[in-house]
């Protein structure tokens, strides 16, 4: 209940008032339609899209200033997020597919390749562009700001049914109707074993390569921040193992960015080259150090100290048993590098953010539409919410998320102000150009593949279409519900997707006949492509549940793959464009070509159905308006006759000069570019 509704009984209630002593913040609750936790990259791209919405919001944030995470970590402060400021092109989103590190909005100097020249960047260059984004769109942050303790108050008037109560670190609460949650991983992973307490962390490790030579170091962990922290000091240790309950994965095998990247990865080749590092495979839990009175650390089995009460001389080693025992050598330094987990000690129970499952000690518990499972109306954003696509697309990284925040802002959009998922609608003629134009130039669908797609919806008879950019595969069956529009009469949907055997820690992604070059083929391209599922109506949600394993959706009517591409530009006339326009007409049962107004007027004679095209034009006299640029065109092309040169005279239909549409003369035009 807010201080409004509380003010007419709070004299004659002696229980108010000594609620109210004790809980001061109470009278002192600040409401908002919508509240941000955090100021990182997530939670400054909601707030963007908030503030051109015009919506009541607010940002809280723990620290000074935005993106606090990017003030220390990486530790070595080399982003891993590629910058690349050239690609030939000038269509900027065509550029954003190669640009990891920029947050959208419309200004274009707010473009990361202006805040760094660098390939993989520095992230102080991350925190200086964030804060620039935060200040220069005026976005409403509250630093300083830490938010201790989030609860609900249940409220039939609230939007969701009840409201989110947040308070913050000096008691002043705040409600909410939505909860974004944008705090992303902070709380480091630890692996509790006997010795634990002798392990160094990467949150506070050296990054001094002076204070690690001539020593032996143990590094726990198998992820990029392992081998970041290997990297900074291979040229001065003595030697470094690596020991992991899991083999490597190599991010260029796999197609997840989140595993090892080639630039942190100078470990491999002292393994592999015989120079003393080596990698090894254990479970953690089922080892244990102990330190030597030398100070030297030893690792050993847990089986081995169950005794507490054994000092560390009378610790029975492996070696003792094994004299080959890979780890028998004595480290001086062993640190942790398992990566990081999301704080949920400040959320209430009620929220009911974890299972208590393997994955969601690491990640909120949250549904493909990034809703919380547990409470209605919350919803996590950016790394938080990578639980939806881990190991599998890029959600968990900016050039990923900045996406699936915009999906969840057009959600929100349509759920509490009635505004429908953005869509545009036009004549089913263009639909062909109009997924070519997307499959070549959209960074959503480039960057989360096999997770956003594009929705085409068609109208009634198939006589046109509306397209809706970037929606949660997996939500395919409440389309409907959450965006506003109706797919009575049959969808397309367009996804970019890997091969399905292609990727993986264990492939080999460079074997000789990886490439597909023949049409008939496409279907078993490997590397990223176009595909086109076609559905004759919405599939449910238990056809979207049970879908096959592997498959990002339920068995479609019709499958499309558009062939791969080593430049991934797919505009060839005859192996992208002219399979793709024969799918889409053999599920439409209808013919998308454009034609001539000659060729329209002979259908027109011969057949019971037009084409499309003849008939939205044609027809209606709309087609190709005649000039005599177009004239000298097609007859030097061969496709016209030039009546001039034989004498004949155009017939009622055709404009003088020119066969190409019925109607009055067209007015000349002032350039080329009016005439095309």
């Amino acid at each position: 209940m807010g201080l409004c509704a509380a003010a007419a009984p709070l004299w004659g209630s002696p229980g108010l008032l000594l609620a109210l002593a004790l809980h001061p913040a109470l009278a002192l609750r600040t409401h908002r339609d919508y509240c941000v936790l955090g100021a990182g990259p997530a939670g400054l791209q909601m707030a963007y899209f908030l503030q051109r919405a015009g919506r009541d919001y607010a940002v809280f944030e723990r620290s000074a200033g935005p993106g606090s995470f990017f003030t220390r970590y990486p530790r070595h402060r080399k982003l891993i997020s590629i910058n690349k400021r050239h690609t030939g092109k000038v269509n900027a989103e065509f550029n954003l597919r190669h640009d990891w590190n920029s947050l959208l909005s419309h200004d274009s100097r707010l473009l990361f390749r202006h805040y760094s020249r660098a390939y993989f960047p520095d992230a102080s260059d991350m925190v200086r562009y964030l804060g620039d984004f935060a200040q220069n769109l005026g976005l409403h942050v509250l630093y300083n700001t830490t938010i201790a303790h989030v609860t609900l108050d249940k409220d039939g008037q609230a939007w969701n049914g009840h409201y989110f109560i947040l308070t913050d670190h000096k008691g002043q609460a705040y409600r909410c109707s939505v909860l974004l949650v944008a705090t992303g991983l902070s709380v480091p992973n630890q692996v509790d074993f006997p010795g634990s307490e002798y392990v160094e962390g990467y949150e506070s490790v050296s990054i001094n390569p002076k204070d690690f030579e001539g020593q032996n170091v143990l590094i726990l962990g198998r992820g990029n921040s392992a081998f970041e922290t290997a990297e900074n000091i291979l040229g001065v240790t003595n030697f470094i193992h690596m020991l992991s309950r899991s083999r490597v994965r190599l991010s260029w095998a796999t197609h997840y960015v989140g595993d090892l990247r080639a630039i942190n990865n100078g470990l491999l080749d002292t393994y592999q080259l015989k120079s003393l590092d080596g990698l090894l495979e254990s479970h953690l839990e089922d080892l244990a150090i102990v330190k030597d009175p030398e100070g030297k650390l030893h690792v050993t089995l847990r089986f081995l100290v169950e005794d507490a009460n054994q000092s560390a001389e009378a610790v029975a080693l492996p070696q003792d048993d094994n004299d080959n025992f890979a780890l028998r050598v004595a480290y001086d330094r062993v640190i942790s590098c398992l990566g990081w987990n999301f704080n949920f000690s400040i959320f209430n129970s009620s929220l009911r953010l974890s299972s208590g499952g393997a994955l969601s000690k690491k990640y909120p518990l949250i549904k493909a539409s990034y809703e919380s499972k547990g409470s209605r109306g919350l919803f996590v954003l950016g790394t938080a919410s990578h639980s939806v696509d881990y190991r599998k697309s890029a959600g968990g990284f900016i050039h990923g998320f900045r996406y699936t925040v915009r999906a969840v802002h057009r959600l929100l959009e349509h759920r509490h102000h009635g505004i429908a998922w953005p869509s545009t609608v036009r004549p089913i003629t263009q639909l062909t150009s109009a997924i070519i134009r997307r499959v070549n130039e959209a960074s959503g669908l480039y960057q989360m593949f096999s997770v956003l797609a594009d929705i085409v919806l068609l109208k009634e008879n198939a006589a046109a279409f509306e397209y809706l950019e970037e929606f949660p595969m997996q939500m395919l069956a409440q389309l409907e519900t959450l965006t506003g529009r109706q797919a009575r009469h049959g969808l397309f949907v367009i996804s970019l997707e890997y091969g399905r055997n292609y990727s993986g820690p264990d492939k080999d992604v460079f074997f000789y006949d990886r490439s597909v070059g023949y049409m008939q083929d496409a279907w078993q391209s490997n590397f990223l492509h176009p595909v086109i599922y076609f559905y004759r109506q919405l599939p449910t949600e238990q056809e979207v549940r049970f879908r096959p394993a592997d498959w990002p959706l339920p068995r479609p009517t019709a499958i499309h793959h558009i062939l791969e591409d080593f430049l991934t530009d797919w505009t060839a006339p005859v192996g992208h464009i002219l399979p793709l326009r024969r799918f889409l007409e053999n599920c439409l049962d209808t013919d998308l070509r454009n034609f001539y107004a000659e060729s329209c007027f002979r259908f027109a004679l011969t057949r019971q159905k037009l084409p499309p095209f003849c008939q939205q034009g044609y027809l209606r006299m709309q087609g190709l308006v005649g000039t005599e640029h177009l004239r000298r065109h097609g007859v030097e092309s061969g496709l016209l006759q030039d009546y001039v040169t034989t004498g004949r005279t155009p017939g009622h239909h055709e404009l003088e000069g020119h066969p190409l549409a019925p109607g009055p003369t067209a007015q000349p035009l002032d350039t080329k570019k009016h005439e095309l």
